[in-house]
């Protein structure tokens, strides 16, 4: 089954899609890559999305506009995906998380909570195609965590009988799962170990006008050197000493936490340089010491990968540890390593659409698993739903 997958993280810059073709036995699940393309979000929009916190009264209005929009915007990209990939029949969005609070600090005042973006029935509108998407919401219901929902996908696709095996994904946030050799799906656990490229992003925006909004390759991290008081002032935060199951976002490292971090760094009189070299040197040392012991391999993917400088300091740091785990990317074992989120999306929609579980309860901490994400049908809704349960003739 040809599937297309749409993402789009907490680094808030566009919309991947990525086309696959899905498969499923008694054997296993095959997942291949047939085509991946990034649209990048209009300036104004993405501007507006990262603004989406402090708007004021007219939050619902700016809410429910933004999810039209953002429906738009990944209709508009599914559309294209569909006209250079023949034979899709069925769309999984994860949307645009916008709110994510599954265990709020203060249980009076608020509930468990997720809030994605991005309004499916427009891109079953678009593309003529049924969709499934706001996956989130059926983990957190049952009392989970609604994150990290790749874990799922990387136990299909990932595990191994005979090594044990971490994966690792550098977005705007950073999580990790963990596949222990010949692994059931009840020993599995993944987390976020804090952020990936957020604070770095919203660094390089900041001090460096004139870039395109993200350290590329690294270069400015790697022009800089870590001050080793902030770094340990930033590592204070309570994140990182709570135990997983737990998930991150703009909640935990958004805004309110980049912005005491520039004024630590600016009592120290830290140049921009390292003060972006710090923040690097924060997303590689929480992510090592978020690895236990007794992994030998870390299986990357995400846009983190490509910033030299964080991948040296998560290669240095775990070179310090017991075993020194070897990295390697997702494409040695036939995921591209930018698609792969893009595509466990189209995953989940194959597994939903089949009505079969598609979440790890040990991973995401709920009380049972859950067959997660909405299904809104497309003008070939009826067709599909034969084509999968019709009695054989």
């Amino acid at each position: 089954m040809n599937i297309l997958g749409l993402m789009s993280g907490t680094s808030m810059d566009g919309v991947d899609a990525a086309a696959v073709a899905v498969e499923r036995s008694d054997k296993g699940m095959t997942c291949r890559l047939l085509a991946f393309e990034t649209t990048p979000y209009a300036p104004a929009l993405r501007d507006r999305l990262l603004r989406l916190p402090h708007v004021g009264d007219d939050c619902v209005a700016e809410l429910s506009s933004l999810n039209v929009e953002i429906g738009a915007a990944f209709g508009a990209a599914a559309h294209a995906s569909t006209q250079r990939v023949a034979d899709i029949v069925l769309v999984g969005s994860h949307g645009q998380t916008v709110f994510h609070e599954p265990r709020p600090a203060d249980t009076r005042a608020r509930v468990p909570s997720t809030l994605q973006l991005g309004e499916p029935a427009l891109i079953a509108e678009r593309t003529g195609l049924t969709t499934v998407a706001d996956f989130r919401v059926a983990d957190v219901a049952a009392g989970g965590q609604g994150a990290p929902l790749v874990s799922y996908v990387d136990y299909l696709l990932l595990r191994s009988d005979g090594e044990s095996r971490a994966v690792l994904n550098i977005g705007g946030i950073a999580n990790l799962t963990l596949l222990p050799a010949g692994c059931r799906p009840d020993e599995v656990h993944a987390f976020d170990s804090g952020p990936g490229n957020m604070l770095i992003d919203a660094a390089v925006r900041e001090l460096f006008a004139e870039s395109p909004g993200y350290d590329a390759d690294g270069k400015i991290g790697a022009s800089g050197v870590v001050d080793p008081q902030l770094l340990r002032e930033l590592l204070d935060h309570p994140y990182f000493s709570t135990p997983a199951p737990k998930t991150a976002g703009r909640e935990q490292f958004g805004e309110a936490f980049f912005r005491s971090a520039l004024q630590k760094a600016r009592s120290r009189r830290c140049a921009a340089q390292d003060f972006i070299a710090t923040l690097t040197a924060l997303t590689a040392r929480t992510i090592a010491q978020a690895l236990p012991p007794g992994y030998a391999l870390l299986v990357t993917s995400g846009g983190g990968i490509h910033n030299q400088a964080l991948m040296v300091a998560l290669e240095r740091e775990l070179q310090a540890r017991p075993g020194r785990p070897r990295i390697a990317r997702a494409d040695e074992f036939g995921i591209d390593a930018d698609a792969k989120e893009a595509m466990a999306f189209a995953v989940l929609a194959h597994e939903a659409l089949h009505g079969r579980f598609n979440t790890l309860p040990s991973a995401t901490g709920a009380r049972h698993a859950a067959v997660m994400g909405k299904i809104v049908p497309g003008a070939n809704f009826s067709l599909l739903m034969r084509s999968i349960f019709a009695p054989p003739a």
